[in-house]
């Protein structure tokens, strides 16, 4: 209905004069204003239909693929995430069509490393909803940036940190009932993560 509305007033203003193509213009542009006004990002997630803005989370149980005796399998892993529009993923989500309909989000963990050291991982990603049924949710997701903490005689155990710092992608399966969640992490090759969480 508003669409025919405007198209109508557009027809009449829209003659030979100044006065009536300045005033489309101005319509127009007042039309474009409203338009991304009511198209502004999302700040929240669906999680079974309540609006979720964070989701803490610590570990619960880590394996090693290949475990050698001087691997650490307690992780003690405590995470915050940040669902919404944000800085990092916006141009990607104005890029690439498909991560138009994917939840943007910002997260920081700190935890132990396989070597028992002080590691922490700040990171930018997507996630998207793959399953739901009544107050069950399944979500996957993908997590990217830059992890610090491996280091001295373990520096090389991960790619690309000749100064401490390197860039690291990690993939996660998500199930939420209600707020709470379980997660399972892949870290690499490495080895898998649970962890549990809240969401709120």
């Amino acid at each position: 209905m508003w669409n025919e509305l405007l198209k109508s007033k557009l027809r009449f203003f829209s003659n030979d004069s100044a006065f009536g193509q300045r005033s489309a213009l101005v319509a127009t542009c007042l039309f474009a204003s409203s338009a991304a006004v009511a198209a502004e990002p999302r700040q929240t997630i669906d999680i079974n239909g309540e609006a979720v803005k964070y989701n803490l989370s610590t570990s619960l149980w880590t394996t090693h693929f290949n475990p050698r005796p001087e691997h650490n399998n307690t992780q003690r892993f405590l995470g915050i995430e940040r669902y919404g529009d944000n800085f990092v993923t916006r141009p990607l989500q104005q890029r690439f069509e498909r991560l138009a309909e994917a939840d943007p989000m910002l997260g920081i963990a700190h935890f132990r490393n396989s070597f028992d050291q002080s590691t922490i991982f700040a990171y930018a990603g997507f996630t998207q909803a793959i399953w739901q049924r009544e107050s069950w949710q399944a979500r996957v997701k993908v997590g990217a940036g830059f992890i610090h903490g491996y280091r001295n005689e373990f520096q090389d155990k991960i790619p690309f940190n000749s100064f401490g710092t390197a860039p690291a992608a990690i993939p996660s399966l998500t199930l939420h009932y209600q707020r709470f969640n379980g997660e399972m992490i892949l870290f690499g090759t490495s080895g898998v993560m649970l962890n549990v969480g809240y969401s709120f």
